[in-house]
């Protein structure tokens, strides 16, 4: 391992921080290593305070519902979508949380919009409140200002166009990596479905085509291309919002 010779034959100080990240990122997205993702939340915690991470997963269960609405005439098709979801549940989470704690990272750090926020928060909170609080606006349904910055905020981040490189790339090398192969193979990984048909007294067994063809299975990489990488700047938009609220709580944290 690369960074494991860096840190072998150099003093540790002389180890470029994001090597460190790098290969901890990688190792968390590429081989699941819930270590790496632990150290690089520790890092994190250490040189930003960053303490609540708390992701919202939606995705699969969305992807399933999309994959038998494309698929609705397709015999079989809500096992071919329960199938596919399982097959990458696992990578699928693990996208998510990273792309959350990159998005929560960057608002952590916006000094202008936490500003902002915080001037929004003290027009209908008082500084008790809050201290007391645990969260701020995260769940914000209600009031007309507070929904006005979050929705500018949102935009803001679509069209940024490093962020929206930044999305591309991360969900094209998960994808590449760890599902395309798995969605290429999506028809050994089903059961031979049978069904019983009767007709005049007469039983007769027949096999469902519940397989995908060649073009079918484009068609789903395409799909699920386009859903991970809408559903990335979900994930980072709501991190960089949460990002935002804590860090105003923290300012009136004390001791």
């Amino acid at each position: 391992m690369e960074l494991a010779r860096k840190l072998n034959q150099k003093p540790l100080k002389t180890v470029a921080f994001k090597d460190i990240k790098k290969y901890l990122i990688a190792n968390f997205l590429y081989k699941g290593d819930l270590d790496s993702i632990n150290i690089l939340l520790n890092i994190y915690n250490i040189y930003e305070s960053i303490e609540n991470i708390y992701p919202r997963y939606v995705t699969l269960e969305n992807l399933r519902k999309d994959i038998i609405k494309i698929y609705r005439q397709k015999d079989g098709i809500e096992l071919i979508a329960r199938n596919l979801s399982s097959l990458i549940h696992d990578d699928v989470n693990r996208l998510e949380l990273y792309l959350y704690l990159e998005g929560y990272r960057l608002g952590f750090n916006s000094k202008k919009h936490i500003n902002t926020l915080e001037m929004i928060a003290l027009k209908y909170l008082t500084i008790d409140e809050l201290y007391n609080r645990k969260k701020l606006f995260q769940y914000e349904f209600k009031n007309e200002e507070v929904l006005s910055f979050k929705k500018l905020i949102f935009k803001e981040i679509r069209k940024d166009r490093q962020i929206r490189v930044f999305i591309r790339n991360t969900v094209t090398d998960v994808k590449k990596k760890l599902i395309d192969d798995k969605i290429n193979k999506i028809n050994d990984h089903l059961d031979l479905q049978l069904v019983f048909k009767s007709e005049d007294n007469d039983v007769q067994i027949e096999e469902l085509d519940s397989y995908l063809t060649d073009s079918e299975i484009e068609i789903l990489n395409n799909k699920i291309f386009k859903f991970l990488y809408i559903d990335g700047f979900r994930i980072f938009r709501n991190g960089f919002w949460d990002g935002i609220n804590d860090r105003v709580i923290k300012r009136y944290k004390w001791g």
